[in-house]
């Protein structure tokens, strides 16, 4: 896994989807615990059509003078071999691989992008069924952010074999990016607190 942070305004050419976007998936799907929540939430990009959608969910508010966190504990990611026709085979390997890229924003500025890795996690016939790494679950999302509103996409990069008839390559495809929200807030009775500090700190100065 690699986080990196970044102060500057987006760069959206490094999201963007292969030429196959969405090339043989069957379903991605993140498992969440959200703030104050005691069970897992589950909101996916691809398939899974009982849960809520990834784009345009609101994760909710996250208050962290509370300890709250709103935690990726997980990433369910299933493709298949796709044969692609007269003159040409694609197909899944032991040897393919899967990312799960994880970007958040605070309005044009994106703050940080990681990469998580994505571990096959068996196989069932030609579909390959992968998941978080076990050291990468469990991560905070809201790790080290100031009090805002903050935008949080994920996408899965993934590879897959190609022939043409007469020699092998390997392809690269995308799920895409599809965006989500939060906000990050003091505790009401912590600003309530700090208010009166202040007001015992001006007396004391006077």
């Amino acid at each position: 896994m690699t986080r990196t942070y970044i102060s500057s305004f987006c760069v959206l050419a490094s999201l963007t989807a292969a030429a196959h976007a969405g090339y043989g998936v069957v379903e991605a799907t993140g498992a969440f615990q959200l703030p104050g929540g005691n069970s897992l939430t589950y909101v996916s990009e691809v398939g899974a059509a009982y849960n809520p959608r990834v784009q345009g969910y609101n994760f909710g508010s996250v208050d962290s003078l509370a300890g709250q966190t709103l935690q990726l504990q997980n990433w369910y990611f299933e493709n298949y071999a796709y044969n692609g026709g007269a003159g040409s085979n694609n197909w899944l390997s032991d040897s393919s691989n899967a990312t799960l890229r994880m970007v958040i924003s605070q309005g044009a500025t994106q703050v940080s992008l990681t990469d998580f890795t994505l571990n096959q996690d068996h196989t069932d016939f030609n579909n390959r069924f992968w998941q978080l790494a076990l050291l990468s679950r469990g991560t905070n999302v809201a790790a080290g952010l100031a009090n805002g509103s903050y935008s949080v996409s994920y996408e899965v990069n993934y590879t897959y074999n190609i022939w043409d008839g007469s020699s092998a390559s390997v392809g690269s495809a995308s799920t895409g990016a599809s965006t989500g929200t939060f906000t990050v807030v003091p505790a009401p009775g912590a600003l309530a607190l700090l208010g009166v500090a202040g007001l015992v700190g001006a007396r004391k100065r006077r």
